[in-house]
C-alpha cells in the first residue's frame, strides 16, 4: 500500500472571508442546524472540516459546503 500524500490537521481555518476557530458556530449547505468547528484536514490534494453536532456527533464536510460562519458576542473583560 502506497501513501500518496500527508494529513496535516490545524484548528484554524477562513471561509467566506471570515477566521475559523476551534468551536466557532458554522452552518453548512444542505444540513440543518448549527455545526462546531474542530479541524481543517488536509491529505495530498483532497481537504475536509471536522465539525460536531449539537449532539457531540463528529461529522466531515467539504470546505466549500460552509453557508455562514457564526459569531457569538463576547464580553470584554477590563
Amino acid at each position: 500500500m502506497e501513501r500518496e500524500g500527508t494529513m496535516e490537521k490545524t484548528n484554524t481555518y477562513t471561509a467566506n472571508g471570515r477566521h475559523l476557530e476551534r468551536g466557532t458556530e458554522i452552518s453548512i449547505k444542505g444540513e440543518r442546524g448549527r455545526f462546531r468547528f474542530l479541524h481543517h484536514v488536509t491529505n495530498g490534494d483532497k481537504e475536509w472540516i471536522d465539525v460536531a453536532d449539537k449532539n457531540k456527533a463528529l461529522r466531515s464536510f467539504r470546505p466549500e459546503k460552509i453557508k455562514r460562519v457564526h459569531y457569538k458576542k463576547k464580553i470584554r473583560v477590563i
